[in-house]
C-alpha cells in the first residue's frame, strides 16, 4: 500500500468511525495491518475500539480495559529497545483513563490524566480539550476542587486565545465553573456562572438542575423543588433524568427533616435507576455504567431511612454501599448506628411485651397481703463478648457495631497529628474537620462495649472522649457518664464519683473550646450519639439530656455507697426542677428505693400513686 493510498484509507476509516459504522471501519482497519507507513500499535488500538463499539458486540468494559493495557504493555516493551515518546502513547492512555472514568474508578483515571496534563503542550488541540474536560470531571466527581480549579484556569487561558474554539466549549466551561463554585461554597460566584449557563444554553435540563442545586445550597428548598419540576424530562447527555430528579427530591426532603417523604422519593430513584440500566443499549455497556447511580442512591437512601426510624432497612442499604465506599469513616459510623438502633428497638419491644408499666411489674395478693412487685428489667442484661470481631457477618448486632466503629477509627488520622485534614468520604464531600466525627465514634464505642458487658473495653474510649477538648460539650459529658458506669462495673466507685462530681462536670460545660457547642445530626455531619433509653438516630443529644443522666447516675452511685441522705437530697433538688410529665421512670425508682431502704414504706407507696402509674390489677375471684 503506497503512502497516498494509506492516507486515503485512514481518512475513510476515520469517516466510518465518526459516523458510527464500526463494522465497516473494522474491515478497513484490518486491511491496514500490513502497511509499513502506519504505527501498527495505533491501528491495533482502533481495532480494539471498533470491536468493542460495533453493534452486537458481546464484549464489556473489562474486556476493553484488558486489551488496552495489553497494547500499552507492548508499547512499553518496545520503548526499552527503541525510544518511544510519551506523546505517542497519549491517545492510548486517554482511552484507558476514559474506561476507568466510565467504571467510576476515578482515582486511577486521575493518575493517568495528571500524567498527560504535564505533557499537554505538544498534543493535538482536540485531544488537549478531551484530556482537560475528563480530568475536570474526575476532580469534581471526587471533590478535588483545587485540582479542578487549576485545569479550569488553564482551559480559560486556552479558550481566550482561540475565540472560535471557545464558542464551541463555552457552555461546558460555564457548567464546570458552576459545579466548582458550588463545591467550594462560593455562592456569589456560583450565581454569576449560573446566569452565564442560562444565557448560553437556555433552560435545558442540565442548567435547571444546576440552578436547583444552587438554591438547595442556599436552603431555599421551595424554589429548588420548583426548578426541578420545570426541568425537561429528557437530556442530550446520557444521564437518566427521572433518577436524578427523584434522588434530588429525596435529598431536599431530608434537609427539610421530612424523612418519610425522603424515603419515598429515594425508593423511586432506585426503581428509576434500575429501569434505566435495564433499558441501556445491549452490547456496549459504557452507557449502562454512566447512568448507573445505584450505590450513590443507596447511600442516600440508607441515611434517610436511619433518620426515619427504620434502622434495620438502613443497615441493609448502607452495608451494600460499604462494598464500594469502604474508605468512608462516616459510613462505618452510620452502619454502627443502624446496628445500635436495631438492638434498641428490639429491647424496647421486649420490654413492652414483658410488662405494661415501666416502674411496676405486677401486684400480687390482696388485703394486708397485697404486694407491689417493681420492674428491674429496664434494659437487657449485657452478654459478655470477646474482642475477636473479625469473623462477624454483617448482621445488625452490637458485636458488628463494635467492628464498624473500629473501622471508622482506623480510617481517621491520629488525634495528635497536626496540619490540615482531608479525608475522603465519597460519595459525599471530603472531611476537613474530624474532631466531631472522632468524638461521635468514641461515644458510640463506649456505649457499645458497655452494652456487650465489657466495661474495661468501654473505659478507654470514654476517658479519651471526655478529655478530648475539641469535642462538642454534649459528647464529652456522655464520655464522663459512660466512664463512670464502666468504673462502677469494675468496682472502682471512688473514681466513678470523680467522673460525676459537679466540679468535673462544670469544668467540661464551661471549658473554652466547647462552650455552647453541641452536636446535632444532619446530612453532612458525623453521626448521632446514643443515650441509654433513646434510639440514637431519632433523638438529639442536648447538654440538658446528659446533665439529667449524670444527676441520676450520681444518685445511684451514692445509693451504692449507702450515703442515702445525700442521694435523697440531690434527687429531691433535681426533681423540683421538673414537672410531673418530665420525671423519668429511673428517678421514680431511685426515690422509691431510697424510701424503702430508710424504712418509709408509706412514703414509697405515696410516690408511686403520685406518678399515677397504671397498674394491671389481678381479677378477683369469688
Amino acid at each position: 500500500m503506497t503512502g497516498e493510498e494509506t492516507i486515503n484509507t485512514v481518512e475513510i476509516a476515520k469517516g466510518q468511525f465518526d459516523e458510527g459504522r464500526y463494522s465497516e471501519c473494522l474491515t478497513t482497519l484490518n486491511s491496514m495491518k500490513t502497511s509499513t507507513a502506519l504505527n501498527i500499535k495505533q491501528v491495533q488500538l482502533n481495532i480494539i475500539l471498533c470491536t468493542y463499539l460495533k453493534k452486537g458486540s458481546e464484549h464489556d468494559l473489562e474486556w476493553l480495559l484488558e486489551n488496552l493495557y495489553s497494547v500499552e504493555g507492548k508499547m512499553n516493551k518496545e520503548s526499552e529497545e527503541e525510544e518511544i515518546d510519551e506523546v505517542e502513547k497519549a491517545v492510548l492512555l486517554y482511552n484507558i483513563a476514559l474506561v476507568h472514568f466510565q467504571t467510576k474508578n476515578f482515582d486511577k483515571a486521575v493518575v493517568i490524566l495528571e500524567k498527560l496534563f504535564k505533557l499537554i503542550e505538544p498534543l493535538e488541540e482536540g485531544l488537549v480539550y478531551k484530556i482537560c474536560f475528563l480530568l475536570v470531571e474526575c476532580y469534581l466527581s471526587t471533590y478535588q476542587t483545587e485540582g479542578a480549579a487549576i485545569v479550569v484556569y488553564y482551559l480559560d487561558k486556552q479558550m481566550s486565545a482561540k475565540s472560535a474554539e471557545s464558542e464551541i466549549h463555552k457552555a461546558r466551561m460555564h457548567q464546570y465553573k458552576t459545579r466548582l463554585f458550588a463545591q467550594q461554597k462560593c455562592l456569589k460566584a456560583c450565581k454569576r456562572e449560573i446566569k452565564n449557563v442560562l444565557s448560553v444554553s437556555g433552560t435545558t435540563a442540565s442548567s435547571l438542575f444546576l440552578k436547583s442545586e444552587f438554591e438547595y445550597l442556599r436552603n431555599n428548598f421551595k424554589k429548588s423543588c420548583k426548578l426541578l419540576n420545570s426541568a425537561p424530562k429528557t437530556c442530550p447527555s446520557k444521564e437518566h433524568i427521572p433518577t436524578l430528579y427523584y434522588n434530588n427530591f429525596g435529598c431536599m426532603h431530608f434537609k427539610m427533616k421530612k424523612y418519610n417523604l425522603g424515603v419515598l422519593y429515594l425508593s423511586q430513584a432506585l426503581e428509576a435507576n434500575t429501569k434505566a440500566v435495564k433499558a441501556a443499549p445491549q452490547g456496549c455497556n459504557s452507557t449502562m455504567y454512566s447512568i448507573n447511580h445505584h450505590y450513590q442512591i443507596l447511600y442516600n437512601y440508607g441515611i434517610v431511612l436511619l433518620h426515619a426510624g427504620q434502622p434495620k432497612a438502613a443497615f441493609n442499604c448502607l452495608s451494600q454501599a460499604a462494598t464500594v465506599y469502604s474508605r468512608n469513616p462516616r459510613l462505618w459510623l452510620r452502619i454502627a448506628e443502624c446496628a445500635i438502633g436495631v438492638v434498641k428497638q428490639s429491647q424496647e419491644i421486649e420490654q413492652i411485651q414483658n410488662c405494661k408499666s415501666s416502674t411496676v411489674k405486677a401486684i400480687v395478693g390482696s388485703g394486708i397481703y397485697r404486694k407491689t412487685i417493681l420492674n428491674t428489667n429496664f434494659q437487657n442484661h449485657p452478654k459478655k463478648c470477646s474482642a475477636g470481631l473479625l469473623s462477624e457477618d454483617p448482621t445488625p448486632s452490637l458485636t458488628y457495631a463494635a467492628l464498624c466503629l473500629n473501622n471508622a477509627l482506623e480510617l481517621l488520622p491520629p488525634s495528635n497529628s497536626g496540619g490540615p485534614v482531608n479525608i475522603s468520604a465519597l460519595p459525599a464531600a471530603p472531611l476537613k474537620d474530624v474532631s466531631k466525627l472522632r468524638a461521635s465514634i468514641l461515644c458510640n464505642q463506649a456505649y457499645v462495649w458497655l452494652g456487650l458487658g465489657d466495661p474495661l473495653q468501654a473505659l478507654k474510649p470514654a476517658q479519651e472522649l471526655f478529655s478530648l477538648t475539641s469535642a462538642p460539650v454534649n459528647l464529652r459529658l456522655l464520655g464522663s457518664v459512660y466512664a463512670a458506669e464502666a468504673l462502677i462495673l469494675l468496682n472502682r466507685n471512688n473514681e466513678a464519683t470523680n467522673c460525676l462530681a459537679p466540679e468535673f462536670v462544670g469544668a467540661i460545660i464551661n471549658s473554652t473550646n466547647c462552650q455552647n457547642k453541641t452536636y446535632e445530626d444532619d446530612a453532612s455531619s458525623t453521626g448521632s450519639s446514643p443515650i441509654p433509653g433513646k434510639v440514637p438516630a431519632n433523638q438529639e443529644t442536648t447538654v440538658q439530656d446528659v446533665h439529667n443522666i449524670i444527676i441520676l447516675n450520681s444518685v445511684a452511685l451514692y445509693c451504692m455507697k449507702r450515703d442515702l441522705n445525700r442521694a435523697k437530697r440531690i434527687l429531691a433538688q433535681h426533681l423540683s426542677t421538673l414537672n410531673d410529665m418530665e420525671v423519668p421512670a429511673q428517678a421514680t425508682m431511685l426515690l422509691v428505693y431510697i424510701e424503702l431502704r430508710q424504712g418509709n414504706t408509706e412514703a414509697a407507696l405515696s410516690i408511686l400513686k403520685q406518678q399515677q402509674i397504671n397498674l394491671q390489677l389481678p381479677t378477683s375471684t369469688t
